[in-house]
């Protein structure tokens, strides 16, 4: 859901109602630490994702050359 310009700043300034003002640079760190921790996350098994892809991709073409040579050596023994 998209919220507009006045409902982010109805947002601000409950939130600065609950935290106050002294407690917001606390809170603004610990949303860089979450969010860089969640960023470090994603990059992680993005890493993680694309070596098993490489992986699968890697088995795949062997068992595609090892079917082609068997289908050559068929080929061969028939004739």
């Amino acid at each position: 859901m998209f919220l507009g310009f006045w409902s982010w700043v109805l947002v601000v300034i409950v939130v600065v109602a609950i935290f106050s003002a002294d407690r917001l640079p606390e809170l603004r760190e610990y949303v860089k630490k979450i969010s860089k921790e969640g960023a470090d996350a994603v990059k992680k098994g993005k890493k993680e994702i694309e070596g098993k892809i490489a992986q699968a991709k890697a088995a795949k073409e062997k068992k595609d050359k090892e079917k082609a040579a068997e289908e050559a050596e068929d080929s061969s023994d028939e004739q």
